[in-house]
């Protein structure tokens, strides 16, 4: 594990969390304007699940130094945690603003770019967390 992977996970974790906490603000604005459910469940599940995917992201970051995988694998390890934050980012932000949930690769076209964004979270979860496993595995 280098610096560099560890720095690149805790930076992309800083935004994905400021982006989440900016997703506090429509959160409020709906709750303050009287917004039906449905538009007060979106913003509360981007807000905090955005927050919770930063938080994890700077949390591996901070950990990857006790990760024993070859250079090979801890690139896949970054880059698919990258691609399943981001791709939480896109879901659930379009979830939230336009009600685009992308649960199946149907409709207008911001839902199918919610869809590719979901399934970009399942895949890089499942890769990532694979691995993190295998390198975080006591000898």
């Amino acid at each position: 594990m280098s610096e560099q992977d560890q720095r690149r996970l805790v930076f992309h974790g800083a935004i994905v969390l400021l982006v989440g906490n900016l997703c506090g603000i429509p959160l409020g604005e709906a709750a303050s304007a009287g917004s039906g459910e449905a538009a007060m469940h979106g913003w509360r599940v981007a807000h905090s699940g955005l927050v919770m995917t930063g938080v994890m992201l700077i949390a591996i970051g901070a950990a990857l130094r006790v990760v024993a995988l070859g250079a090979g694998a801890t690139s896949w390890l970054v880059w698919s945690l990258l691609a399943a934050a981001y791709g939480g980012v896109v879901a659930l932000v379009l979830a939230a603003a336009v009600g685009a949930r992308g649960l199946a690769p149907t409709g207008p076209p911001l839902n199918l770019v919610a869809f590719v964004a979901n399934t970009g979270v399942v895949f890089g979860t499942l890769i990532a967390i694979a691995l993190l496993i295998r390198g975080a595995r006591p000898s």
